[in-house]
C-alpha cells in the first residue's frame, strides 16, 4: 500500500465535510516577519520572560502564548507591574466583549503584549507583530 497524497488527504477531508465541490487556496506557511525560537526554561521564567522582553523586544508588539487561562493573566500580571510593559490577558473564559475589546487596544498598539492561549490570534493581521 502506498501512503496517502497531499491530494488524496484533501479529497477525504473535503468528503468528510461534504464540501465535494469546494475552492481550496493553497498558501504558504512562511511568514517572514514571524520569529519562533525555543529557549530552555530557568528556575524563575517569569522573571526569564520579562528579561527576554526587555532586551530584545522593548516597545515592540507581540503574543505570549500560555498554557491555561489562570497562566495567562498570572503572566499578564507579573510583565505589568514587574516590567511595566502594557500587556492584558486573552482567553476563552473572557466574554466577547472582553476578547473585542483586548483585541482592539492591542491591534492599535495601546496595548503591546497579549497573553493568551491559543483562543487568540489565528486570522490575526497585524503589519508590526
Amino acid at each position: 500500500m502506498f501512503p496517502m497524497s497531499e491530494m488524496d488527504l484533501l479529497q477525504d477531508v473535503m468528503k468528510a465535510l461534504r464540501i465535494p465541490h469546494a475552492l481550496v487556496l493553497e498558501r504558504s506557511f512562511d511568514r517572514p516577519n514571524l520569529k519562533y525560537e525555543v529557549v530552555g526554561k530557568t528556575k524563575e521564567p517569569l522573571k526569564q520572560l520579562g528579561k527576554l522582553l526587555m532586551d530584545r523586544f522593548k516597545n515592540q508588539s507581540g503574543i505570549v502564548y500560555c498554557l491555561s487561562k489562570s497562566e495567562c493573566s498570572e503572566v499578564s500580571k507579573f510583565l505589568n507591574e514587574k516590567c511595566k510593559f502594557k500587556t492584558e490577558y486573552y482567553h476563552a473564559g473572557l466574554a466577547p466583549r472582553q476578547r473585542v475589546a483586548v483585541q482592539k487596544r492591542w491591534h492599535t498598539g495601546e496595548v503591546h503584549i497579549v497573553c493568551a492561549t491559543i483562543a487568540f490570534g489565528m486570522g490575526i493581521d497585524k503589519p508590526d507583530l
